[in-house]
């Protein structure tokens, strides 16, 4: 915790997700664990309080950098995870919540600030607004409030053997706080690395030992500080074990051999390693000496370090950066800014916060990790130290730098005492994506991991090695025949190399090494070692030599497959031109078939347009004849219109001329039929009073029937149920009429036979003349005649009256049959509207 994250980094991840854990939360601190995990893959369920932690923006640890989330990372998962690898490492559920409890009491620590207080500018205390974070952490430590924060304001100093408590700035009160919350989170890491150690069942006292060191390699960043400084020292240590750890397999090997070497080829970087660590001068001396300085500032250090390193080969300034200076690393020069160093450095925790966290703490686990502490022995165990006989005659005060080299001469040592094997990881793109390779990243990542260097330190030997039977195949073709078939003589592949060697060297005058040495090449036991010159002149001319010879030999070649080419185009070319002349043949042949055939397709296509041109024209003139004809028709028919009419006024006229005589004529003989009737009917009049009576019983019938239909029209008015009878007595009184039609007209036939038989009567009386009748019988038979014709008029009166009757009947039978037609659509309606209405009920029910 603090401010060492840069720009685009997260702080611990734990502070994250605990912080993410506790944002699910609502109304209570305590989280059920587990809530992401399936409780299959879990050790056990269990209940964490995650007191003093909320959103991680309200913590000022964790607001350094934007960066707050990770991609694709889910951090309450992360966090039940931790819990889980803690349950499975075997740390106790309380510890697990204590851990939890100094988390949060860190967070809490660096949201606390400091300001003088009234009157005192030489004094601090903590401000206002942070009291809640300053007691919540003193609650989480297990501490009270204002022993913590009069820990973190005050100091006390040993005066005269007597203790004088004094205040303390502003910003080194800043100092004791982050110096107090590193100090707490080192001691959870360093309690969790001790339980993991037990855990896997880690013995001291064993020394088999397996281990894996993972280090990313030299950090070179636009923005270089503390952090780089003690990580690229880490690098110059570990490169110059890898240098050494080669140097003595390469001093193996040759030794193996038989081969003599020197080795000031090899290059060393303790220079460098000294300008960081040596004492009194080394940077991180010289950085802990101006920790300890008072009012000492990074610019103070910077300026110690040009004057004590001026000059030197691994050290340079930067003008135009006044803060800014150099060390050139096995990879590379590295500028760092000394901005923050001193800050970054100081991790010494007042006498007075050791016995506050120690003595005071109620809270068992925060004083059981200051206890178990080494370093805060002699302030909290004092005599045990007077017991053991220690006698220190100066406290030593231990700083980031200083207890960071510890630890690394403790790893080097042990890294010393082992057989290592060394694995170099690149990481082709910074995406992390498929065939991507980022030329730029992996080269600096070769030149900062030390790959460079160790092709350097290869080169500095024999860095090219091959057998002796490789080495003969590969350089025999550089001697001349005669030398070869005298080496091939010789069965020691050894002696027969050495002589190949010496020829050559002799020949072609092998470069010599630069510290001496008679060849630039050595003869093993069983392989041939080659300096980078004599290799890579001896590689040129071989180079060269072959050149020439496939040269030679790709020259004969492609004289030989060009002639087969030539004399394969020859003949191709005579195949070609045969096929070309054919195909111009058919071409012209083709040529002067479209002719013909355009010619055709041209005369068929003007007779096309010809007929089509024709056929408008011929449509044309019969639409203008047909429109004359038209004209001529439409005139005929109006002068056959006139015609007609003309013909049909003058048969009218005609007719009503024939009519007018038709009707003298027709008059003239009606007027000779009466007399000619009048004689016959005499003679009938008898017959005809009988019949008269019979037609007075019908005319009775008649008026009777007559009644009949009153009543029953009537009726059908009052019922009109009883259509059907009335149609029947209809069709009764129909019969009747008929019948009665068929006496009259009986009767009206027998009378023009008495007629007839009276004007035979009369024409046979004229013409017998001898024949006399009496007048008396004339004058009764012209009365009776008379009579009869009143008779028979009273009868056709009497007819016409019952036709009347019947016809004025009938129409009231239709009428009524109307009325009861209607009557029963009324009845159907109503009946349907009923019905309607009596299923519209139903449905509504």
């Amino acid at each position: 915790p603090g401010n060492s994250e840069e720009e685009g980094e997260r702080n611990y991840h734990i502070f994250y997700e605990a912080c993410a854990a506790a944002t699910k939360l609502s109304g209570t601190t305590i989280y059920k664990y587990p809530q992401v995990l399936s409780k299959d893959k879990i050790k056990a369920e269990r209940d964490v309080d995650l007191e003093g932690f909320k959103d991680l923006g309200n913590f000022a640890y964790l607001t350094k950098s934007t960066c707050r989330v990770l991609k694709d990372n889910d951090d309450v998962e992360m966090f039940e995870r931790r819990i889980n690898a803690m349950q499975t490492i075997g740390i106790a559920a309380d510890d697990i919540q204590d851990i939890f409890r100094v988390i949060a009491a860190v967070l809490h620590l660096g949201n606390v600030r400091f300001d003088a207080p009234p009157g005192n500018s030489e004094g601090s205390q903590a401000m206002q607004e942070c009291s809640d974070s300053i007691e919540l952490a003193a609650k989480l430590t297990g501490v009270a409030r204002s022993l913590l924060e009069g820990s973190l304001c005050n100091q006390n100093r040993v005066v005269m053997k007597e203790k004088v408590r004094s205040p303390v700035t502003v910003r080194t009160a800043s100092d004791n706080r982050d110096a107090l919350a590193k100090a707490l989170y080192g001691m959870i890491f360093d309690f969790i690395v001790k339980t993991s150690n037990e855990s896997i069942g880690f013995i001291e006292e064993v020394k088999l030992f397996v281990g894996v060191l993972d280090i990313f390699g030299f950090e070179c960043f636009k923005m270089n500080s503390f952090e780089q400084v003690c990580i690229n020292f880490t690098n110059e240590r570990l490169q110059q074990f890898f240098n050494s750890f080669v140097f003595k397999l390469e001093e193996q090997l040759y030794a193996r051999e038989g081969i003599p070497w020197d080795p000031l080829d090899f290059p060393d970087n303790q220079d460098a390693v000294e300008i960081l660590q040596a004492k009194g001068t080394g940077i991180f001396a010289m950085l802990d000496e101006e920790c300890f300085v008072p009012a000492g500032t990074d610019q103070g250090f910077l300026n110690k370090l040009m004057k004590q390193h001026k000059g030197h080969r691994r050290f340079d300034e930067i003008k135009t950066k006044p803060s800014w200076f150099v060390i050139k690393h096995f990879a590379g020069p590295v500028q760092y800014c000394t901005e923050g160093f001193l800050d970054k450095n100081k991790d010494m925790l007042s006498n007075d916060i050791i016995e506050t966290m120690g003595v005071h703490s109620v809270n068992l686990f925060v004083k059981k990790m200051f206890h178990h502490e080494k370093k805060f022995a002699e302030v909290l165990h004092p005599e045990s130290l007077e017991s053991e006989g220690t006698v220190r005659s100066k406290k030593k005060r231990i700083t980031v730098s200083s207890e960071f080299k510890d630890q690394l001469t403790s790893l080097m040592d042990i890294v010393d005492l082992t057989d290592p094997h060394f694995i170099r990881c690149i990481k082709p793109n910074p995406q992390n994506l498929p065939d991507l390779y980022d030329r730029k990243g992996v080269t600096e990542q070769l030149r900062y991991g030390g790959v460079l260097q160790v092709v350097q330190v290869s080169r500095a030997g024999y860095p090219v090695r091959t057998h002796h039977q490789e080495c003969w195949d590969d350089y025999k073709v550089l001697c001349n025949s005669e030398k070869v078939r005298g080496l091939k003589m010789i069965d020691d592949l050894k002696l027969r190399a050495k002589g190949m060697l010496d020829h050559l060297n002799a020949e072609l005058n092998l470069p010599k090494p630069p510290h001496g040495g008679k060849e630039g090449y050595a003869v093993g036991k069983t392989m041939v070692f080659f300096k980078l010159g004599a290799y890579e002149r001896l590689k040129f001319v071989r180079l060269e030599l072959m050149s020439k010879s496939t040269t030679l030999i790709q020259a004969c070649w492609r004289r030989k497959i060009k002639m087969r080419v030539y004399k394969a185009i020859q003949v191709c070319t005579r195949h070609v031109e045969a096929l070309l002349r054919t195909k111009q043949a058919r071409l012209d042949l083709q040529k002067r078939r479209s002719l013909v055939a355009a010619t055709k397709l041209q005369s068929c296509m003007r007779m096309y347009l010809a007929k089509k041109r024709y056929r408008g024209i011929l449509a044309k003139v019969v639409k203008i004849q047909a429109w004359r004809k038209g004209i001529i028709g439409r005139k005929g028919a109006k002068e056959y219109r006139k015609y007609i009419f003309a013909r049909k006024i003058q048969r009218n006229w005609r007719r009503y001329q024939d009519q007018k005589v038709y009707k003298i004529f027709r008059k003239t003989i009606l007027l000779a039929q009466e007399r000619m009737r009048l004689v016959s009917a005499k003679s009938q009049m008898q017959k005809l009073k009988k019949e008269a009576k019979e037609v007075g019983a019908l005319m009775a019938k008649s008026q009777k029937a007559a009644e009949q239909a009153n009543e029953l029209r009537k009726r059908n008015e009052e019922l009109e149920a009883v259509q059907l009878q009335l149609t029947s007595e209809k069709k009764n009184l129909q019969k009747k009429i008929q019948d009665l039609e068929e006496k009259v007209s009986e009767m009206t036939q027998s009378l023009e036979e008495a007629k007839v038989a009276a004007a035979a009567a009369l024409a046979k009386a004229a013409e017998d003349s001898k024949t006399v009748v009496e007048t008396e019988m004339l004058n009764k038979m012209t009365v009776q005649m008379e009579e009869k014709d009143a008779q028979l008029a009273k009868l056709q009166e009497d007819m016409a009256a019952i036709q009347a009757a019947g016809q004025d009947q009938g129409k009231k039978l239709q009428e009524a049959e109307t009325r009861y037609q209607q009557l029963l659509k009324t009845t159907t309606l109503q009946t349907t509207a009923g019905m309607t209405m009596g299923a519209s009920a139903s449905m509504a029910a």
